[in-house]
């Protein structure tokens, strides 16, 4: 029988604790099974390692959108354009800023 492709990432993160690119890797698996409060705490635990990692940002307010904290998740959004800005990740900035428009106006789409 073959692992989850959670459990894989579980098992690397074991291995690899500060490995940025496995727990994004364990979030983005977390959130294709809609188990949002897990993704939420792996991109945090992404951020923690990296502060600059824009993707993570954009993921995180989107996990946190769909378990209903969309107060946190206009947060995490700002602070995630912030760092792009800083960073010159002007892609990430454009899609955060639509997921904010899209927020105040209403229409949500991750």
């Amino acid at each position: 029988m073959s692992k989850s492709r959670i459990e894989v990432f579980r098992t690397m993160v074991e291995k690899n604790p500060n490995d940025v690119m496995v727990w994004y890797g364990l979030a983005n698996e977390y959130l294709k099974q809609e188990q949002f409060a897990e993704a939420v705490e792996a991109l945090r635990q992404t951020l923690r390692l990296n502060p600059d990692y824009t993707a993570a940002y954009q993921m995180l307010g989107s996990a946190l959108q769909n378990l209903g904290d969309e107060a946190e998740a206009v947060r995490i959004w700002q602070e995630g354009i912030e760092t792009a800005n800083r960073t010159g990740a002007w892609k990430a900035r454009q899609h955060m800023e639509s997921l904010l428009n899209q927020t105040k106006s209403g229409g949500f789409c991750s």
